[in-house]
């Protein structure tokens, strides 16, 4: 059981200074409280280590945990909206707003920090080739036996003592305007700027000289450290083009257009056993373009009325590809293959290619129509038949796989293959 309390405040209020200007603004606050490790803190196995620093050949470094899961009591969120009327006509608006925005930690990232501490939900490990070290592994069929004392050189999960939550900085400044015929166009640019977003480090990788492998006693010491960090980072900026007819009532359209560049360097928000970077000294080359990245996204919709009293609706959707991270070391020399993990990046040379340089094959269109039409059962209620077409183009829709197995895995490519085929559907619904 993984208990978070949450709490939140929020006043608002709305002020129009002149006929044609309103002026939206607000405050919120918000605490998420985090619960404390299941091993009491000065029992668990890395406990000798809280506080202590460490000077090898690679630098000097400070144990990242004080044993604890920081809590957040800081997120305060003030909010500016601001609508300009230009000439007072309701013809040509200004819209602008901003605010600061906070996300909450959920609970996975929570889990193998309370459960994996050295202590408890130990990783029991044998290899034949390590067999004089570690003992033979177990006979087919059979189990490891239980561990007895102290483990050796265990895995351990903890938080940064410095964790906060992730903060977002948004604002958006569009202007719309009338073109007569009931339709009107906008253009509008949106900036969000994103900081300590969570990432998964080992903070005793080899390139640090491995500094908590040794230091307890016995020389035992600590194996993978996992820490739970707020040391990423993502910048958005897009821009949108707006068409659209809201009235009248036989057509009525919305069309929008956005062209945005979506970076950063950490995608991995709920996969807390996978480390995405290349090499741990070497996180400048994650910054690049991000997973949810693309480039162009269209959406429309379109109602209208047909004779006899037909409806017809449409929706169309369509974005460009994601972006993927290229292998310098690829299985066909030459050839522009994608890495599998981070470290497939490292090349024979040491350089590390940058992160998301090539895309995938992952492009998406929709277009889905309907068509009904009503009939009066004079004063019973209506009754009205419906015919439906999804994906009418029966594009592909690409699922691109999971860079690694499907199993386990947090980043939302558990689906690989096609996507859904054209369906047809047909229907009566009564109204009364």
């Amino acid at each position: 059981e993984i208990v978070q309390h949450e709490l939140a405040l929020f006043v608002q209020d709305s002020w129009k200074p002149q006929s044609n200007l309103t002026l939206n603004y607000g405050l919120r606050w918000e605490a998420q409280i985090q619960p404390g490790l299941i091993t009491p803190v000065d029992e668990v196995f890395y406990a000798p280590f809280i506080g202590q620093t460490v000077t090898n050949a690679q630098g000097t470094f400070e144990f990242p945990s004080d044993g604890t899961i920081p809590s957040d009591y800081g997120m305060f969120q003030p909010r500016l909206g601001v609508a300009y009327d230009i000439a007072g006509d309701g013809t040509q608006v200004i819209r602008a707003n901003a605010g600061l925005f906070y996300a909450r930690i959920p609970g996975l990232n929570l889990a193998s920090t309370r459960s994996t501490d050295g202590s408890r939900g130990q990783t029991l490990f044998r290899n034949s080739a390590l067999t004089g070290i570690l003992g033979p592994p177990p006979a087919y069929g059979e189990l490891l036996p239980a561990p007895e004392g102290v483990p050796f050189q265990p895995g351990v999960f903890v938080f940064d003592k410095d964790f906060q939550n992730p903060r977002t900085f948004s604002a958006t400044l569009g202007y719309e305007r009338e073109i007569g015929s009931g339709m009107s166009a906008a253009v509008s640019y949106t900036h969000a700027r994103t900081d300590n977003l969570t990432r998964f480090f080992n903070a005793n990788d080899a390139v640090f000289g491995n500094p908590w492998i040794t230091g307890l006693e016995s020389g035992n010491g600590i194996g993978v450290l996992t820490v739970v960090q707020s040391s990423a980072k993502s910048r958005y900026n897009g821009f949108t083009a707006e068409l659209k007819r809201m009235v009248g009532t036989n057509l009525q359209f919305q069309v929008n257009y956005t062209l945005s560049f979506d970076k950063s360097d950490d995608d991995n928000e709920r996969d807390p056993f996978t480390f995405r970077y290349a090499r741990a000294d070497a996180l400048e080359q994650e910054y690049n373009y991000s997973d949810r990245d693309q480039r162009h996204r269209v959406n429309a919709w379109l109602l209208a009325v047909l004779p006899g009293d037909f409806y017809l609706n449409n929706r169309l959707s369509a974005y460009s590809p994601q972006p993927a991270s290229q292998d310098c070391t690829p299985t066909v020399p030459g050839a522009i293959e994608r890495a599998v993990t981070g470290p497939d990046r490292i090349c024979a040379d040491g350089s590390i290619l940058q992160r998301n340089t090539i895309r995938r094959d992952n492009g998406f269109f929709s277009w889905d129509i309907r068509l009904s039409r009503p009939f009066e059962l004079g004063g019973q209620g209506t009754v009205e038949a419906i015919f439906e077409v999804f994906n009418v183009t029966n594009a592909d829709n690409f699922k691109d796989p999971a860079s690694g197995g499907t199993f386990l895995n947090f980043d939302g490519t558990i689906r690989s293959g096609l996507g859904e085929p054209r369906q047809f559907q047909a229907g009566l619904r009564y109204l009364f």
